[in-house]
Parts: C-alpha cells; sequence; structure tokens
C-alpha cells in the first residue's frame, strides 16, 4: 500500500486598524478548514476547549479574509482559528489551527 503526507500551514495575525483589533488569516491548504471559526476569547489564556469563554467570533469563510472584531487595539488579546476535528472524538469537537496574543508595541 502506498503512502502520501503533506504539510499545511495555517496563519493567524492580530493587528491594530483606526484603534480597533483586526484579524487577518491564510493557510497553504487546497482546502477549507471544516466549520472553521476565528475567535477572540475573554481570559488571558487559550481554553482547552476551543469554542468556551469567547468574547467575539464570526465563520472563517465571511467576507474575505479580514475581520474587524470592533474590539479596541490592546495588550493580550488571545485569538485563534479553530475547526472541526477529523474524528470527533474524544472532547472538544473543535481543535486549534493557529493562535496569536496580541502585544501593545
Amino acid at each position: 500500500m502506498a503512502e502520501s503526507t503533506a504539510n499545511f500551514t495555517f496563519k493567524l495575525e492580530a493587528f491594530e486598524r483606526r484603534g480597533n483589533l483586526w484579524l487577518k488569516w491564510s493557510s497553504n491548504a487546497p482546502w477549507r478548514a471544516q466549520q472553521g471559526q476565528i475567535h477572540v476569547y475573554n481570559g488571558n489564556q487559550f481554553p482547552q476547549n476551543p469554542q468556551e469563554d469567547t468574547r467575539e467570533w464570526r465563520w472563517d469563510d465571511i467576507e474575505g479574509r479580514e475581520w474587524d472584531t470592533g474590539l479596541n487595539f490592546g495588550d493580550g488579546w488571545h485569538c485563534a482559528w479553530i475547526a472541526e476535528k477529523w474524528n470527533p472524538a474524544p472532547d472538544p469537537l473543535y481543535r486549534y489551527l493557529a493562535q496569536t496574543i496580541t502585544e501593545d508595541t
């Protein structure tokens, strides 16, 4: 039996525009992440379950690949691109594809 493997990159970038937190995402994968979502979290860490403790979120396919979260830009926002696992058991159903933490410079 022949096997093949491929590696793909998922990138998430946080930046300030007009005082707000904006997120931009990209991937070199030839397919879209299953049920992909972009999240900004309330706390000062990434939750064990990527769908918990969310401040703002959106689907990764709405209106392109940039998003004005409507939140003030600042230090310490935990942001992630998440998607459903191929094999949903065990919980949580979603996994992290990319993560970033803002730094107010």
